[in-house]
């Protein structure tokens, strides 16, 4: 569980993964702008998905 939230950290908000500060950064020196928006808008429907999928799962096996 702790390592889902970790992922989940890492791709629901820019500061959640160094990785994401880092590419941010490359972007920029490319005249490439991501915000929290732009972030936000791929990075927050992937963990919700996972996590219904997570929720269902353990309704059915738990």
């Amino acid at each position: 569980m702790t390592a889902l939230a970790g992922t989940y950290a890492g791709n629901l908000i820019t500061i959640g993964s160094i990785a994401n500060l880092i590419v941010i950064e490359q972007a920029k020196t490319c005249g490439i702008r991501i915000g929290f928006c732009e972030h936000a808008r791929a990075g927050i429907p992937g963990p919700l998905f996972t996590l219904l999928v997570l929720l269902a799962w353990t309704a059915l096996f738990a």
